[in-house]
């Protein structure tokens, strides 16, 4: 029997449709200026436009296009940074495009998904 205070989640596995790859630059490369970059994480997210208090995130930074995304919490297998940048794989978004990750927020009473602003300034 289903607990009568049973709430359904938000978002669940059905909505997490769209691959997407995080990177992260290290180190410099074999050229003066050119910098490596390795694939730290990839998983399946849920993408969308992002809302009114993200977009006043994205215009703090001057961002010119924004997109938010959600993921289930990798917990100890990545950590999301500032500096990190996303690739999207969904021709809409741009397939090479780098969208860099502007704000992350943890879910700290259910643990089950982490929200991503992503901006890109060109």
């Amino acid at each position: 029997m289903i607990h009568p205070n049973y709430k359904k989640p938000k978002i669940d596995s059905g909505d997490l449709r769209t691959k997407i790859e995080f990177w992260r630059k290290t180190g410099s490369g074999p050229l003066p200026g050119s910098s490596m970059k390795e694939k730290k994480y990839e998983c399946m997210a849920q993408v969308y436009n992002p809302s009114m208090k993200d977009l006043e995130i994205l215009s703090v930074k001057g961002t010119k296009e924004g997109l938010t995304i959600k993921i289930r919490d990798p917990h100890e297998d990545y950590l999301p940074l500032n500096t990190d940048f996303v690739k999207v794989d969904d021709y809409r978004y741009g397939i090479e495009k780098e969208w860099n990750i502007v704000d992350v927020s943890f879910d700290f009473e259910d643990n089950r998904f982490v929200k991503i602003v992503l901006g890109a300034t060109s």
